[in-house]
């Protein structure tokens, strides 16, 4: 006997022949089978005629005791068994993705959007505790082409080039100011006459020069007749920033929010100066190819609004 490939069987089993099989085999009867999946008992007999044709096997055999299966029906009968499990799995991820109440979320978050974003998931897990978010943190310009290609389903972040606006749309929250930090340990702290150009000798650590806060820093630094500091550590990691900070007379700039964050836990100073160039409101950056995904657009409304958060 010659089993088809593949690609033909692909073409021809039905999940209802598969649902008639495991019915029969449980019911030891065609009729009760039929009954059990909703079909007439000459539709049965078709039907399971139809499936012995195109595997080219017999499946069953009839006995006293009723409808017994073949050594082909038994393999066949374990695998129906699978495929149904799976179709009943994928049925149920499918529905948690369409109400939101389980499937995947996957966000991407600048530094400056930490506290309200955090709010917001906590909040959305609450309402929907099955929901697997994962939370990427970087710039915006590193996150928006992992949005494009579709590895993320929202960025909290800026737009960083007008290209996007083919496939993006932007929602923004709020604008972000930022603030010069250092170290509580740092003797700057003890200074209240400082301006940007006392600053020109002190290591910085600044964000990726492609990122948005950098530029509006080295626009500051055009804007009061500074080249950039030669003494830099350049990284996108706010607790990499906080460390150095801790271990060294240097300073950082980093979004308003989260220097109040790293100060009311005794680990920052914000510094009396400030930048003469800010950065452009962030907010939820989303493709407008994406199907419309209920968790997420829950997630954007619960995201506070309140400037300077």
């Amino acid at each position: 006997m010659s089993v088809p490939a593949l690609s033909s069987l692909l073409g021809r089993l039905r999940l209802r022949q598969l649902a008639l099989v495991v019915a029969i085999d449980e019911l030891s009867s065609l009729r009760k089978a039929a009954d059990r999946i909703g079909i007439s008992q000459p539709a049965a007999t078709k039907m399971l005629a139809e499936l012995e044709l195109a595997l080219g096997l017999p499946l069953f055999e009839r006995g006293r005791r009723g409808m017994a299966a073949t050594v082909y029906g038994a393999a066949l009968i374990r695998h129906a068994h699978l495929i149904i499990s799976d179709v009943g799995a994928m049925r149920e991820e499918l529905a948690g993705l369409a109400s939101g109440t389980a499937g995947r979320l996957a966000v991407g978050m600048i530094t400056a959007a930490a506290g309200p974003l955090s709010i917001a998931i906590a909040q959305l897990k609450q309402r929907r505790p099955f929901l697997d978010v994962t939370i990427t943190v970087d710039t915006s310009d590193a996150l928006i082409p992992m949005l494009e290609q579709g590895r993320l389903d929202v960025v909290i972040g800026r737009p960083v080039s007008a290209e996007h606006g083919r496939d993006i749309v932007f929602t923004p929250f709020g604008p972000e100011r930022l603030s010069i930090v250092c170290g509580t340990q740092n003797p700057l702290c003890a200074r209240s006459d400082l301006s940007l150009s006392d600053l020109a000798d002190t290591a910085w650590i600044l964000q990726p020069r492609s990122s948005p806060l950098r530029q509006v820093v080295e626009a500051s630094f055009r804007e009061a007749g500074m080249q950039t500091p030669a003494n830099v550590v350049e990284t996108a990691s706010i607790l990499t920033a906080a460390t150095l900070l801790q271990h060294g007379a240097m300073i950082a700039v980093v979004p308003h929010s989260v220097a109040l964050h790293y100060v009311s836990s005794g680990m920052m100073a914000i510094l009396p100066v400030m930048l003469t160039h800010e950065l452009d409101p962030y907010g939820a950056l989303t493709r407008k190819t994406r199907a419309a995904m209920p968790a997420l657009t829950e997630l954007i409304a619960l995201i506070p609004r309140e400037p300077n958060w």
